[in-house]
């Protein structure tokens, strides 16, 4: 027969009362003492306490099952792990314990998160002892410790008492921490409203090509929406970037400036967010200069990028024009072509019999022969995975991954293929004993790069093939074509790029990737 749970069995137990023993002890002697680093007293009452708050919370709310004792677990595990790692969470917790009279004072600290086991041998072992044999009856003494425990659950993140202020040295406030990799910090005489703009989330960077000219390599519009803050004087605005991030800052007399930096450079870590006793290298000061605003030279401070992207260079020019995949093929169908309608921007719709089905295709009109009355096939196509030797396009340790749609008839065969390989013959049903080719690519000369419409970072890319199914060797651009040897077919190059810094809500590839190849490849008609 299962025991009910009662929690209060557990108020009693020598572990719960050992942990709340250290968890008095600590905070109320040790902490402040000098004894033991502040570090160490920290870290002991955090795990303490995760051992005595579970018990409480569940005697309080008076559970009677194994499952509501670990809800009482797991809402505490939530709730530290948020003050932990959110400064909102924390300050609003802070601003919620002011309204009693025992406020609190927590530090963001995501190392704190190592006293989270405790929870699951609290609820190990407490959890036995609240559904183990019921002892004599002893209401004194749970009152009295779930009191006990309350107390001390509620005053354990006290802010200190201020330290008397005397003597020779006087004394300093405890000074503001946040999580962060560099702070701004407001070393003026007055109050600054600044505007703080981040890289968008759906934003991608290689970080060496984007710490190699931060102002050249992003464009303006790869940059959320402003958020605004007021940075007293003395006080410091925290920055994070657990990666390689960017911001643009700007205010009312601060031209609009690039913060960029990897967490390399600045790993995140607990920061002062006060100018008084600041560390040197994390922190970026705004101050005065004439009547108008800075921020002083710091490694990560550069100039913002221009309003208007430099437009590409002249050798640029051919990818910069140059059409793009697209389709909306999704399934496998055979049927009769009833019509075919292209319009200026190289799209095709292609209307199927019986039912006026349409599909769109989007390719150069030169690489699509179907016409009314063909009989096709239309499939979708997906390249995945490493097949070592196939595609001598692909980086060292990359794997393939594309799409694409074949459609095949009688008299005609066309696969159109994106990601990070070519088209090639054998990817057809007539074309698997067709000879394959080498490829290389190759930065196009006199071509840095340039930004496209979306704001990413494109540098178009040269493809040179060469093999047994070509003749000599070949370089291609995108908009260029290459017969291949033996009547096999033409392959059409669309788009050749490297993209280091994307906005992958503008980027189709197949998965997010920095090198896109855009190819289609018709084969030659069927001998009669």
């Amino acid at each position: 027969m299962v025991r009910p749970l009662r929690p209060h069995r557990s108020l009693l137990h020598p572990l719960w009362l050992g942990a709340l023993a250290l968890l008095v002890l600590n905070d109320h002697a040790l902490k402040g003492s000098g004894l033991l680093p502040g570090w160490l007293t920290g870290k002991v009452s955090d795990f303490a306490g995760l051992l005595v708050a579970p018990a409480v919370l569940a005697a309080l709310l008076r559970v009677s099952s194994r499952r509501g004792f670990l809800g009482a677990h797991l809402a505490t595990g939530v709730v530290f792990s948020a003050i932990k790692l959110a400064p909102e969470a924390a300050r609003a917790v802070e601003a919620l314990m002011a309204l009693t009279p025992l406020p609190w004072r927590i530090t963001v600290d995501p190392t704190d998160l190592t006293a989270l086991p405790m929870l699951f041998l609290s609820y190990r072992a407490l959890g036995e002892a609240a559904q183990g044999p019921e002892p004599a009856r002893q209401p004194i003494a749970h009152r009295l410790a779930l009191m006990a425990g309350s107390l001390a659950c509620v005053a354990t993140s006290r802010a200190p008492e201020p330290e008397p202020c005397g003597g020779t040295n006087g004394c300093l406030p405890q000074e503001p921490q946040e999580l962060a990799s560099l702070v701004i910090g407001n070393t003026t005489e007055t109050e600054q409203l600044i505007r703080v703009r981040r890289l968008r989330e759906s934003v991608r960077v290689d970080c060496r090509v984007l710490l190699a000219d931060p102002t050249g390599a992003l464009s303006r519009e790869l940059f959320a929406d402003a958020e605004t803050w007021l940075i007293q004087p003395g006080r410091a605005l925290p920055l994070g970037n657990a990666g390689c991030d960017a911001y643009l800052i700007d205010a009312d007399g601060l031209p609009l400036t690039l913060l960029a930096w990897s967490a390399l450079q600045f790993p995140e870590q607990i920061l002062t967010t006060s100018t008084q006793n600041p560390q040197p290298a994390r922190v970026i000061a705004l101050q005065r200069a004439g009547a108008r605003l800075e921020l002083a030279e710091h490694p990560a401070v550069f100039d913002a990028p221009p309003v208007e992207p430099p437009p590409p260079a002249e050798a640029c020019s051919p990818s910069a024009e140059g059409s793009r995949l697209d389709w909306t093929v999704r399934d496998d169908v055979t049927a009769v072509v009833a019509s075919v309608t292209s319009s200026p921007d190289g799209c095709h719709a292609i209307a199927l019999e019986p039912d006026k089905r349409i599909f769109y295709l989007c390719l150069p009109a030169e690489a699509l022969p179907v016409k009314a009355g063909d009989m096709v096939s239309l499939r979708s196509v997906m390249i995945t995975g490493v097949v070592s030797g196939l595609y001598p396009e692909l980086r060292q340790g990359e794997q393939a991954r594309a799409r694409g749609v074949a459609i095949e008839s009688e008299a005609y065969a066309v696969v159109a293929l994106q990601g990070n390989v070519l088209a090639r013959p054998w990817m057809l049903d007539r074309g698997v004993a067709a000879r394959d080719f080498t490829v290389e690519l190759s930065p196009i000369a006199g071509c840095d790069g340039f930004h496209d419409a979306c704001g990413s970072l494109v540098a178009p890319l040269e493809v040179s093939l060469l093999g047994e199914g070509i003749s000599g060797v070949v370089s291609l651009r995108a908009g260029e074509s290459e017969v291949l040897k033996e009547g096999v077919g033409t392959l059409h190059l669309v788009r050749a790029e490297d993209m280091p810094v994307r906005d992958t809500e503008c980027f189709s590839a197949p998965i997010d990737q920095t090198r896109l190849l855009e190819s289609v490849f018709v084969a030659a008609p069927a001998a009669p």
